[in-house]
Formats: C-alpha cells, structure tokens, sequence
C-alpha cells in the first residue's frame, strides 16, 4: 500500500475502532479542522475529508467496502513492485468489477506529504518543533526507500543464485546422480559419522547442501522478502507509524 492517509488515519483510530470510537474520533479532529474554530485556507477541505471519513466509517455498507479497497491497494502494490502476473491480473479484476468504489475512494485520501504541508502550516506548535518534524520525516521516508532497495536487491541475488545454480545442476545433471548414489553408499556402509570424518566426502557433502539450498531455499526467501505481507509491513507498520511519530500525531 503507498503511504497514504486513509479514513481510519485520518481521524486516529484502529480499523478496528468501533462506532463510538470513530465518534469520538470525529469530534476530535474537528475541533481541530472545523472552519469556525480552525482560519486556515484548508480547515475547509481538511473539515470535508474529515466528514466524509464518518460519513464511510459508519455505514457498515460503505464501510465493509472501503475495507476491501484498502486491502486490495496492498495486492495492487504488491503486484507493482514484483510484476507478478496473477496478483497484476487478481488486481485489474477486481478494479474492473468496483470502479465506482475505486473512483469514490481514490480522490479523497490525503497522502502523508499533503498531511505534512498542512501540519507545517497549522500545526500549533513550536518553529523548531515543526523543523524537527520535517527532519524526521525525511529521513524516515529514506530509511524506508533504502529498505525497499534492500529488499528488492536481495531478493534478484536470490533469484540469480538459485538460476545460476540450476543450470549447474541442469548440466551435471549425470556427474550428480552418480556422486550421490556413491555417497549414500557410503554413508550406509561407514555411517553418516565415519563418512564425514573424511574431508573430502565432508567437503563434497557441504558442497551438495549449499547447491541445494541455492536451489530451493533462495527461490523461497525471493519470495517472502517480495510478498504482499512484506510491503504492508513496510509502508503501513514502519512508514506511516514513523510519520506519525515525527508529527506528534495521536490515534
């Protein structure tokens, strides 16, 4: 999911919240953004997002289908970073099915940067308080863009290991079947101890671990480190709870 502000992060609460809890909410933050309280140019876009996030939030209708655009926003991520086909597919599928969800939605979330510009504006706090903000939400927004590097690098070397790997096997394919043919014999006849007390089954028993790890662990790695669940993580659990931090923002 992209560092947005959804409904539930717009008044400050769970997806869980229950209705009084979203009241709550509600009343909260417009005390904060109402136009008779709040002069700024924005209190009034500020205060219509805020009465549109209860309006959604309290009808079970509009709420069980605002759930289900921000779960599929992490699939629709998910299948932009990895290019997977069927999650792309999975994706386009559903957009196509719920347009007009897509369309009621998309306008009207604040992205953390628009949250920001009005918290720098507004914000009824000191200059160097707002200045160490900014800083925090800068670096935090490169700490996760290094992470999403990270990820996506170590995830490719795990794929080209495990193919390089692969095509050794591919190619070997005879020299292996017969080398591990002659060391199980081995290892029934001496004992898997006895076999390894010898350095050179030892070192070509290694040797046959690490090839078979390249070959089925790395591929696996590849795909936890690029999972739905890992940009979830990312964006929603570090990102946008690190922003939150920086601009003092209170569920």
């Amino acid at each position: 999911m992209n560092s947005t502000m959804n409904y539930y992060e717009l008044l400050g609460v769970k997806q869980n919240a229950t209705e009084e809890e979203i009241r709550l909410a509600y009343k909260k933050q417009m005390k904060k953004w109402h136009p008779d309280i709040n002069k700024s140019p924005d209190a009034v876009n500020m205060s219509t997002k805020i009465n549109e996030a209860k309006e959604v939030l309290l009808d079970s209708i509009k709420r069980s289908d605002y759930d289900e655009f921000l779960k599929q926003k992490v699939n629709d991520d998910y299948a932009k970073y990895t290019r997977d086909k069927q999650a792309r597919a999975y994706s386009n599928n559903y957009y196509n099915t719920h347009e007009d969800k897509k369309e009621e939605y998309q306008d009207k979330k604040v992205t953390k940067w628009q949250y920001l510009k009005d918290w720098l504006k507004f914000a009824n706090v000191s200059s160097l308080r707002k200045t160490v903000g900014l800083i925090g939400v800068l670096l935090e927004s490169l700490l996760c863009f290094i992470i999403k590097i990270l990820i996506i690098g170590i995830a490719f070397l795990c794929n080209t290991i495990s193919d390089i790997f692969k095509q050794f096997i591919y190619y070997g394919a005879l020299f292996f079947g017969l080398f591990a043919v002659f060391v199980i014999s081995q290892i029934v006849s001496k004992g898997f101890i006895e076999t390894m007390k010898d350095s050179e089954y030892s070192s070509a028993i290694i040797a046959v671990l690490v090839i078979l790890f390249s070959c089925f662990i790395l591929p696996l790695i590849s795909r936890l480190l690029l999972s739905a669940k890992t940009f979830d993580i990312l964006y929603n659990k570090i990102d946008i709870a690190l922003f939150k931090k920086c601009v003092g923002y209170n569920e």
